[in-house]
C-alpha cells in the first residue's frame, strides 16, 4: 500500500496533533480506523481512537480548551474521551500491560512507545497507526501485507497474545469471516491449546462476541474455526459437540440467508450443537427477551399447510413474523424437508394477505361482554373472550354482530360446559 493511496486522516485529528506535538507529545491514529482506511472502507461517522506518549492529565490538559465535552470513565487505563468539533475521540497513552493467569483484566502500565503499545493489540491488521500531523503509516508487524494476503496473525507469538486475552479467539473468527481472511496455522494451532483458557471470560463478553460474529453475512469462516478448534463447545458451556462435517452444510447455509436474523441462527446454533437453549441463555447471560425469543423459536410447533384453524391459532398465539422465522430455523438444519418448510410458508403467506391477529381477537371488549352476560368482572369474562377467539380460529373474523349472537348462544348454553357454537 502505498502512503499517497491512503486518505487524509479524518478531522478533527490533525488540529489535535499540532496541540500535541507543540506540548512535546506524539499522537497516532490507531486501531480499526487505519485497517479500514487501507481496505478502502472508512467511515467519516466512526469514532476516532487515538494514542500518545501523553499521560491522561496532559491529554485533559491539551484537549479540555478546544473541547466541547470530555469524560473520564476510562482515566485508570489511561483513556480520556471527548467531543471536538462534533466528532468524538478516544486518546489513549501508550499501554504496556499484561494479564493475570486467571483473569482478563490488564495490568496496565503506561508506555512511551508506540511499537510496544501496537505489539499488545490483537492483531497485526489492527496494530497499524498513522501520524495523524504527516498521515505517515506505521505498520512494524506487516499488517498492511497480511491484508493483501488475507491472512489473519497476531503482533506478538498468538500463545501470549491468545493467553494474555482469550477473547481474541473469537474476536479471530469475526475477523476472518467479515474480512475473508485465513488463520496463519499457528493462530489456529494455538487456538486448540488454549481453547479453554476462555473459561476465564463472563458469560456477557462471549455472548456479545458471538453476537458480533452471527451478525455478518456469511460467519463460516468463522464458525468452522472455532468449532474445529474447539473454542465454541467452551464458549457454548463447556459441552461436547459434533463433527463439524457433520453440520457443514447448515453452516455453510447461513450465507443465503437474507436478511442476518441472529436470533435464527442462535436457535439454529441450539440445534446443530444439540446443547440446552435454557442452560446457554443462562451461561452466556442473554437478555430476558432474547431468552424468550429463544425458546420460542426452538419450541413452536408449525402445523400442517392445508390445517387452516391451526395457522390462524398460531397467527393468533405468536404473531405474523416468528413463524416464518422458525421456518427459516428449519431450513438452516435441515428439520423439515424444502418441499414441506415451502409448503407451509406459502399457505401462511396467504393467510397473512388475508387477515391479521387483530380480526382473529375478539371485537367485544371486556366492558361489553360484561353487559350482554349481565356479569361482573371475573374469570367466565375471560372464558367468553377466548371463546369468541376460538370462533375466529375456527371459522374466521367475526364482526360485532355475529360475536354478540354467538354469546347469546353461549350464555344460553348448558353452564356447565358451555360448549362451542358455529357461527
Amino acid at each position: 500500500m502505498q502512503q499517497n493511496r491512503l486518505p487524509g486522516v479524518p478531522a478533527p485529528a490533525p488540529e489535535v496533533g499540532k496541540r500535541f506535538a507543540a506540548a512535546g507529545f506524539e499522537l497516532f491514529l490507531v486501531g480499526g480506523a487505519v485497517r479500514d482506511q487501507i481496505l478502502g472502507s472508512s467511515s467519516d461517522s466512526e469514532d476516532i481512537d487515538l494514542a500518545t506518549d501523553a499521560r491522561p492529565a496532559d491529554i485533559l490538559r491539551l484537549i479540555e480548551p478546544i473541547a466541547t465535552a470530555t469524560w473520564r470513565q476510562g482515566e485508570r487505563f489511561g483513556t480520556i474521551g471527548a467531543t471536538v468539533h462534533g466528532r468524538e475521540l478516544e486518546i489513549t497513552t501508550y499501554r504496556s500491560e499484561s494479564y493475570e493467569p486467571d483473569s482478563r483484566k490488564p495490568v496496565v502500565g503506561f508506555g512511551d512507545d508506540l511499537r510496544t503499545d501496537l505489539s499488545r493489540r490483537d492483531f497485526t491488521i489492527n496494530a497499524m497507526a498513522r501520524d495523524v500531523v504527516s498521515g505517515a503509516l506505521v505498520d512494524p508487524f506487516g499488517g498492511v501485507e497480511d491484508l493483501v494476503e488475507k491472512r489473519l496473525r497476531t503482533p506478538l507469538a498468538p500463545e501470549i497474545s491468545l493467553d494474555d486475552d482469550p477473547l481474541r479467539m473469537l474476536r479471530a473468527a469475526r475477523f476472518a469471516a467479515r474480512l475473508s481472511l485465513q488463520f496463519d496455522r499457528d493462530l489456529l494451532e494455538s487456538a486448540r491449546r488454549l481453547a479453554r483458557r476462555l473459561l476465564i471470560v463472563s458469560g456477557e463478553r462471549i455472548f456479545a462476541e458471538l453476537e458480533r460474529l452471527l451478525l455478518l453475512p456469511d460467519p463460516e469462516i468463522g464458525l468452522r474455526f472455532i468449532w474445529d478448534a474447539g473454542v465454541l463447545s467452551v464458549a457454548l458451556g463447556d459441552v461436547p459437540l459434533p463433527e463439524y462435517s457433520s453440520v457443514a452444510s447448515s453452516v455453510v447455509a447461513m450465507r443465503a440467508e437474507p436478511p442476518v436474523d441472529s436470533a435464527v441462527r442462535w436457535a439454529a446454533l441450539c440445534r446443530l450443537t444439540g446443547v440446552d437453549e435454557v442452560r446457554l441463555a443462562a451461561s452466556l447471560r442473554m437478555s430476558t427477551v432474547r431468552r424468550v425469543e429463544l425458546h420460542r423459536l426452538l419450541t413452536t410447533v408449525l402445523p400442517d399447510a392445508d390445517d387452516t384453524p391451526g395457522l390462524r391459532r398460531l397467527l393468533l398465539d405468536r404473531g405474523a413474523g416468528l413463524p416464518l422465522r422458525v421456518v427459516a430455523v428449519h431450513r438452516l438444519v435441515g428439520a423439515e424437508p424444502d418441499d414441506a418448510s415451502a409448503a407451509f410458508e406459502d399457505a401462511y403467506r396467504r393467510l397473512l394477505s388475508e387477515v391479521t391477529a387483530d380480526r382473529l381477537r375478539s371485537p367485544l371488549g371486556g366492558g361489553e361482554v360484561m353487559e350482554l352476560l349481565g356479569v361482573a368482572q371475573g374469570p367466565i369474562v375471560g372464558r367468553a373472550l377466548a371463546h369468541l377467539e376460538d370462533l375466529a380460529v375456527r371459522h374466521g373474523p367475526l364482526s360485532e354482530d355475529q360475536a354478540r349472537a354467538a354469546l347469546d348462544r353461549w350464555n344460553d348454553s348448558s353452564s356447565g360446559s358451555r360448549p362451542g357454537e358455529n357461527t
